[in-house]
């Protein structure tokens, strides 16, 4: 992690990849473990989501990188946005 260069657009990249990828590992594994899902996907949706917030704190605090935690917590809110509109708890 140290040799990860602290700059936004790599912090956005990893902030949405990370959510993305959580949501189809949580998917693949629930299939595989019950033929039908136990988990919504709205849940699923906000599990992916809190998969970023470990991840982000940890760059933040332990490696210092303020600008990659910027573009991390940009997708992240970018998400939980997206998020909210597409669930319809907030019509514009």
């Amino acid at each position: 992690m140290d040799k990860l260069k602290d700059h936004m657009l790599l912090g956005v990249l990893i902030g949405a990849v990370v959510p993305v990828a959580a949501y189809f590992l949580l998917s693949a594994i629930l299939n595989l473990v019950s033929e039908e899902n136990p988990l919504r996907e709205s849940t699923m949706q906000v599990i992916a989501l809190f998969v970023n917030f470990p991840l982000f704190r940890l760059i933040l605090v332990k490696y210092k990188k303020d600008r990659l935690g910027r573009g991390m917590l940009l997708s992240t809110f970018s998400f939980a946005i997206w998020y909210i509109v597409s669930h319809e708890m907030l019509v514009f």
